[in-house]
């Protein structure tokens, strides 16, 4: 009888043990390799395309300081200088902290870009997106889409006072002021054109007029939430 060394078992029973325990070995590590190599491919190999397609279904989140709360056509604290300047949006290419608009404001912005694009002459796409441009802070933009707007419906008070506070947004108060008259002239009572008057005169130190027109909104409007705001100005430019 023939023995496997110092196993004392029969070559004839140790060999066959030893290839099985060498093919689980060998099955076993091929596994381990496997999944290592997997693991690999999906931080730096074959997953990078489908993390890329993540990241392009991420939502952008809004920009931490941009958005304006008040309405286009709204001035709720009288300005100072030659008005305050455009500052920079959160609109697509021109983004503030890193962020951007959230993904509702992007699809309607896409929207309405396409109903311009099907038809230059949407009024109702126009103003929307004059007042989304206003509300994130690009005022020269909006102007732009009130302009248009107003060649298609120059009698619209309401337009015309919105080019005019964009104007006034971003120091073009003499041409502001030019919008608002205009609106006046064909809607003496008309509250937003006549408290926005009275803004853009005490910005550029007419003091004397703005008080008159700051007078003049109260009378029309004694009822509106911006008279304390009214009188509390009149009574600043008096002293």
């Amino acid at each position: 009888m023939q023995h496997s060394g110092e196993m004392g078992l029969p070559m004839r029973i140790a060999l066959p043990i030893f290839v099985v325990v060498a093919v689980i070995f060998v099955a076993l590590m091929g596994v381990l390799v496997k999944a290592g190599l997997t693991d690999s491919g999906t931080a730096l190999g074959s997953g990078a395309p489908a993390e890329q397609g993540d990241a392009r279904n991420v939502r952008a989140t809004a920009a931490p300081v941009t958005m304006v709360t008040d309405p286009p056509g709204t001035f709720t604290v009288p300005q100072t200088g030659n008005g305050p300047i455009a500052q920079t949006s959160a609109l697509p290419g021109n983004t503030v902290g890193g962020g951007g608009p959230p993904a509702p404001v992007m699809q309607e912005l896409a929207a309405m870009r396409a109903r311009l694009r099907a038809n230059p002459n949407d009024l109702a796409a126009l103003v929307t997106l004059a007042g989304m441009y206003f509300d994130a802070g690009k005022f020269d933009q909006a102007a732009i889409y009130d302009r248009r707007a107003l060649a298609l419906d120059p009698g619209n008070p309401d337009v015309r006072t919105d080019y005019a506070t964009a104007l006034h947004q971003t120091g073009h108060d003499l041409e502001a002021l030019a919008q608002l008259d205009m609106v006046l002239k064909a809607r003496p009572a008309f509250v937003q054109a006549l408290y926005n008057r009275g803004v853009i005169l005490a910005s550029i130190g007419r003091r004397t007029d703005a008080i008159t027109a700051f007078q003049h909104f109260i009378a029309v409007a004694p009822n509106d939430p911006r008279v304390p705001d009214a009188r509390s100005t009149i009574a600043d430019l008096g002293k």
